[in-house]
């Protein structure tokens, strides 16, 4: 391999990961926001800023699989689907999906420190 393509593959892992990051953070919140029986003016604006973030980002699944050895992307796509479809909005507690990716970001998490630590 190449330093050209390590260094690329680097870049490529990094910037999935900033997006992995991003979403554990913003899905979590676009579901309190689709569960608020009341939204605000601001409420409204940040639910449809992040529904355009993830309408825009063209999910490649076997991304996160190849460069992560992980479903992650898949996890992300189906959380973000499942909170903007769903029709019952009363829902205290996360959905399946949402859980599911919580949870491998949490593995990821751990595994990037491990990495870090050596």
């Amino acid at each position: 391999m190449r330093a050209k393509h390590i260094s690329d593959v680097n870049e490529a892992i990094l910037v999935l990961r900033h997006f992995v990051e991003l979403s554990a953070k913003l899905l979590p919140f676009l579901d309190e926001l689709e569960r608020k029986k009341a939204p605000t003016m601001h409420d409204l604006k940040s639910r449809e800023k992040i529904i355009a973030v993830y309408k825009n980002y063209e999910f490649d699944t076997q991304t996160s699989r190849v460069l992560m050895n992980s479903d992650v992307l898949e996890l992300i796509k189906k959380s973000f689907e499942n909170i903007s479809q769903r029709k019952n909005s009363s829902r205290k507690s996360y959905s399946r999906p949402l859980i599911q990716f919580l949870r491998e970001h949490d593995r990821l998490q751990r595994n990037w420190g491990l990495v870090q630590a050596n």
